[in-house]
């Protein structure tokens, strides 16, 4: 889909179905938080809207494709409109936890990166340079770190919105998803405002984040030896005692062979794989950054 589309997409949302939420706005104070954290530079009655709007289509869009089985296998007609409500809720649902989820993998990039950044502050505070210098060249800077996404949005608010660096960090540590990035930052204002020593305060905070990092990538291994022994009772053990417990009922004449077949064919292309993406899953989640 084209931008302009998209454009008018969002345009034709924002008027026509944003108006409903005009006056509910503030019933929505969370998701407005998780947008911003999120870093999903979005409004929130844009959001809404087109969250709305991509329900609507869900709904339709399922209610056509069900429309197409019930008349191809006579299916009862109420599936269609049955599949279509399900599918408009589900795809609200989506986009009401998107922005959740999205935090989450924030946080942790956040917290990745922010070692390396601190070293990269503590070498630009040793040559002399201000603090709201040292964001605006980290947000230049091609050092491939995340950190240097919110550091543009610092350098943004200082030199077009007009704000001093004091405040600048205070917006950003308030849409920080990290606890760490958080204390950083208002370790920077307190440390700037008191008139201390910032490359100091760079070098030991580089420290400590260093190894904050490597403890958690050792739990992080130590982790993983547990997914390890939970991925083979869940995926192998368990489902190889269940076709032999099915494969005895079976003998015992207590199951027939249609039975027995459906029963395999369940736990093997089924159950087995809905185990092995919820480890996977899992394995990510819980997965340091680089």
């Amino acid at each position: 889909m084209s931008s302009q589309t998209t454009r008018i997409i969002q345009r034709f949302a924002y008027q026509y179905i944003g108006n409903f939420f005009e006056d509910k706005l503030d019933k929505f104070e969370n998701l407005k938080r998780d947008l911003r954290k999120a870093g999903m530079d979005i409004s929130l009655r844009m959001y809404l809207s087109m969250a709305v709007f991509k329900s609507i289509v869900g709904a339709v869009a399922g209610s056509i494709i069900t429309l197409i089985f019930v008349l191809i296998f006579k299916i009862p007609f109420t599936f269609v409109i049955i599949d279509g409500l399900l599918i408009g809720i589900l795809v609200y649902v989506v986009a009401m936890i998107t922005p959740a989820s999205k935090i989450g993998e924030r946080k942790r990039k956040l917290d990745a990166s922010l070692p390396s950044a601190a070293s990269y502050m503590a070498a630009m505070s040793s040559a002399g340079v201000t603090p709201d210098e040292i964001f605006y060249s980290l947000s230049r800077d091609e050092i491939n770190l995340f950190v240097s996404e919110d550091a543009k949005k610092i350098s943004r608010d200082i030199k077009i919105f007009g704000l001093d660096i004091v405040r600048a960090l205070d917006n950003a540590a308030r849409r920080s998803p990290s606890p760490k990035y958080t204390s950083f930052l208002e370790g920077i204002n307190a440390t700037n405002t008191s008139g201390g020593d910032l490359q100091s305060y760079f070098e030991n905070a580089s420290k400590n984040l260093m190894r904050d990092k490597l403890q958690s990538e050792k739990g992080f291994v130590e982790l993983l030896g547990l997914f390890a022994e939970l991925f083979l009772v869940a995926c192998i053990v368990t489902p190889t005692m269940g076709v032999v417990l099915l494969a005895v009922a079976a003998l015992q004449g207590t199951m027939n062979h249609q039975e027995l077949v459906t029963l395999v064919i369940v736990i093997t292309f089924i159950l087995i794989p809905i185990l092995q993406s919820m480890i996977i899953i899992m394995v990510d989640g819980s997965q340091p950054q680089e």
